[in-house]
């Protein structure tokens, strides 16, 4: 798979010679979320998930679509109200919007995604629910259902 590492800005792309921008980075669960490109209609994100990561609650996103893809090791995920299944490595996981979702990282070992967003402004969710979520225990539920009415999505058990 090749990935470009460097970051453009929606104004850089539009310049006639673009000019690479630092990675931007947003904690999330304690790790970093290196936002490696972003423009208004799409975000593209490297993350890894902590092993043990026990994820978000089941949610649903009404402004916009999310996706994963495993780039190495393995998540368990839920989509609507199916039960649980393995996503291994090359996995591509689409949440468009109004799908119930959650994904879990169970094993002993992080596991690198890249997520996908469509449009770009859902990081504006991911930073503020990012910054709720601990890497190996439960988030409040009260700070986590408040993040996502904020953002026009909904914690859905």
């Amino acid at each position: 798979m090749f990935l470009v590492h460097s970051h453009y800005t929606a104004d850089a792309a539009r310049m006639e010679n673009p000019t690479p921008q630092a990675v931007r980075i947003i904690p999330y669960a304690s790790e970093a979320l290196r936002v490696l490109g972003e423009c208004s209609g799409l975000a593209v994100c490297q993350l890894t998930v902590p092993a043990g990561f026990a994820g978000p609650p089941p949610h649903i996103h009404h402004d916009f679509d999310e996706a994963i893809y495993v780039l190495d090791g393995s998540l368990t995920v839920v989509l609507g109200r199916n039960d649980p299944r393995l996503a291994p490595s090359s996995s591509l996981i689409l949440a468009a919007r109004g799908i119930r979702h959650t994904f879990a990282n169970p094993h002993d070992t992080p596991v690198r995604i890249l997520g996908l967003w469509s449009p770009g402004s859902a990081l504006r969710f991911m930073e503020d629910i990012g910054a709720a979520l601990p890497a190996s225990a439960a988030p409040d539920p009260t700070r986590l259902a408040e993040i996502y009415r904020q953002h026009n999505s909904e914690i859905i058990l």
